[in-house]
Parts: structure tokens; C-alpha cells; sequence
């Protein structure tokens, strides 16, 4: 009679694997944690960029004047950018396009003349150049964008944000 001959893993064995396995998570998921945020952080920054970029791209084509707003309620300008905005026409305020977030935990702020901006038929913005300011948990600049007056949009380089690493505090 032929007997099988099972193979299992000891005690030991078991032991061993599970304090690599608690180990390897300790260190890992503190870095996957931090890769989760850092993602959260540029999809936002990409999704105001376009924002942005179709708002001004908008005032051009209908040659009005666009209302580009920080919006909590996605209805009216109120200056809570980290909860959404709004496009609207600025004569009729006609919403064109709302942005709510869900990552409210990101702190958005916008550092301008006016608590809007807006985007003039040419494109231009002379009234509410300014700069999207996104700082992380530790005090520190994560990114900027900037507006000029022109109304073009581009992103802060990283000397810019060293120089500007005062508004996070």
C-alpha cells in the first residue's frame, strides 16, 4: 500500500514569513500612502490646469467675458476653491462647466487681486493675474499654478515654489 506523504509548512516556518510579511508592510505602505497623495495632488493640478485653459479658450470663442470661481455649493462664487468651481458667463451668470471635488482634504487656495478671475473675450485676465497654491500635510509647497495677465497658465517651477514656500505656513 502506497502512502502519500503530505507537505506542509512548519510553525517556524509560518513565523518566519509572517514577520517578513509585517516587516515589508511597515516600510511599504507609509511610501504607498504617500504615492496615493502625491497622485491626488496632480490629478488636481491637471484638472484646474484644463479648467483653466477651457475657460479662457471659452471667453475667446464667445467673445464674452468668463467668471472663472471657487464654488462649494457648485451654484455661486464663494471663494472655496478646495471644494470645486465654477465657469460662468460673467454678463448673464450662466453656468458653462462646475467642478466639484471630492478630495476636500486637499487644501486649494487662490492668491489673486479678486476672489475670481476672469477671462475677457481676448483671453486676457488684466485684473486677475494670480497664482493656485497647493501645500502639503507638512507645511511644504507641493505646486503652483500661475495665471498672468495675458491669461496664460503655466506651472510654477521648482525655484519658484522654493521662493514662494512662505505661503504654506
Amino acid at each position: 500500500m502506497r502512502h502519500s506523504l503530505q507537505r506542509a509548512a512548519t510553525l517556524p516556518e509560518l513565523l518566519v514569513t509572517l514577520t517578513l510579511l509585517t516587516m515589508l508592510s511597515v516600510y511599504a505602505l507609509p511610501s504607498f500612502a504617500k504615492w496615493i497623495t502625491n497622485n491626488k495632488q496632480q490629478m488636481l493640478r491637471e484638472k484646474l490646469f484644463h479648467s483653466l485653459q477651457m475657460a479662457r479658450t471659452q471667453a475667446v470663442l464667445k467673445s464674452r467675458t468668463m467668471e472663472f470661481c471657487g464654488s462649494a455649493d457648485a451654484l455661486n462664487c464663494d471663494g472655496n476653491w478646495h471644494k470645486g468651481w465654477i465657469l460662468r458667463v460673467a454678463a448673464s451668470k450662466e453656468i458653462l462647466a462646475v467642478e466639484q471635488l471630492a478630495q476636500v482634504d486637499l487644501p486649494l487656495r487662490w492668491k489673486g487681486s479678486r476672489d475670481q478671475i476672469l477671462f475677457r473675450d481676448n483671453g486676457q485676465t488684466p485684473l486677475s493675474n494670480g497664482r493656485f497654491i497647493l501645500c502639503d500635510d507638512d507645511g511644504n509647497l507641493s505646486w503652483q499654478l500661475v495665471i498672468s495677465r495675458q491669461g496664460r497658465v503655466r506651472q510654477a517651477t521648482a525655484k519658484e515654489n522654493l521662493n514662494e514656500s512662505h505661503r504654506c505656513l
